[in-house]
């Protein structure tokens, strides 16, 4: 996976700027890791130097409406990235469908808690949700206990938070 994801940056980003200027990418905290490590092999690739703004899909979204300068937005999100695609802020054939989203449940290594499905969420005291009226991930963890018949149930214990890695960090 690592070399496709280094072919197609290079292929979204050659010729589109000097070898010298910098490339600004606003991306999904949820591809932090994998952005940050490919990152020196683009600029050995390319000779661009890279910078990351991550965070959430939706508030990078809303900075790249209100006039951001990002040359790249790796979003989580498909339903922003098609509101910037009709605003004309997408670089027609530039859009790259790269990967997908799974919904994982973690919880502490420590804790004995073993969950076999959504209702083992209802007796908790706290959930960590990326922010479920707005983030992918939570919008998308939200859809999944909605269906699963307990959001009423577990929604007074969500504790909701900026992003995935604001989760993660809670955990």
């Amino acid at each position: 996976m690592r070399l496709s994801w280094l072919g197609l940056l290079v292929a979204m980003w050659a010729g589109s700027v000097r070898a010298e200027e910098e490339v600004l990418v606003f991306a999904a905290a949820s591809t932090t890791d994998a952005l940050q490590a490919l990152a020196p092999a683009f600029q050995r690739e390319t000779g661009h130097r890279v910078r990351f703004a991550f965070g959430a899909s939706s508030d990078l979204s809303r900075q790249v409406v209100a006039g951001a300068p990002a040359d790249a937005f790796v979003s989580a999100d498909e339903v922003k990235l098609d509101a910037l695609e009709r605003a004309g802020l997408v670089q027609p054939g530039s859009r790259v469908d790269l990967v997908s989203n799974r919904l994982v449940v973690i919880v502490p290594a420590a804790s004995k808690l073993e969950l076999e499905d959504a209702a083992g969420l209802k007796g908790l005291r706290r959930v960590v949700l990326a922010e479920p009226a707005a983030v992918p991930a939570g919008v998308y963890a939200k859809e999944w206990l909605t269906r699963a018949g307990v959001w009423k149930d577990v929604a007074p214990n969500v504790v909701p938070v900026v992003d995935v890695r604001a989760v993660l960090a809670a955990v």
